[in-house]
């Protein structure tokens, strides 16, 4: 990928593509002191579909726009809360779109985004995390978005063990960012 952070996006949203945790620019784990404890992904989870709107709302402390760190190079994001959708844009350096905006939306009591196999959809909301899951066991990653005391929220991904790759866990701090305009 010609993005310098291998489009976070495509990592937390294209679970089907496993190999994805080979790639060059995918940051690897870090632990940080500075970085509260992240609660394990739940790949055994399945997702909820008794969601509401009052939910989605519960995630407001994700809106914003973030630099998320964690591996080589950062990478920028916008988050905002639209009624019952999570809009997530990838940003360049300037502040301007990267590509076209992934969009979460709770749809018959479910919160997710993509379809088929590329579907993941929350199994746990809270007033300080959400937790991702693939739609159909096997089928891709998990990852959680944890707010921080600290005003930052962190982004933990799991991958399962293949018959041919050991698990992998990797997170990413993300902090309020300004672009350079």
């Amino acid at each position: 990928m010609a993005n310098p952070f291998c489009k976070f996006l495509t990592i937390v949203f294209v679970f089907v593509c496993t190999a994805c945790s080979g790639q060059k620019n995918t940051p690897s784990l870090q632990n940080s002191s500075s970085v509260q404890t992240a609660s394990e992904t739940r790949p055994e989870a399945t997702p909820s579909n008794k969601f509401t709107a009052a939910d989605v709302a519960k995630l407001k402390w994700i809106e914003g726009t973030w630099r998320g760190v964690g591996g080589d190079k950062p990478f920028h994001e916008r988050y905002k809360i639209e009624d019952t959708a999570m809009i997530v844009e990838s940003l360049k350096e300037n502040g301007s779109l990267d590509g076209e905006p992934d969009r979460f939306e709770l749809k018959n009591g479910e919160f997710g985004k993509g379809e088929g196999e590329k579907r993941s959809a929350a199994s746990e909301i809270s007033e300080t995390h959400v937790q991702f899951v693939p739609a159909l066991a096997g089928k891709g990653n998990s990852f959680r978005f944890e707010h921080q005391s600290d005003g930052t929220w962190i982004a933990l991904l799991g991958w399962p063990a293949t018959a041919d790759k050991p698990a992998l866990r990797k997170l990413y701090r993300m902090e309020p960012w300004q672009p350079n305009k």
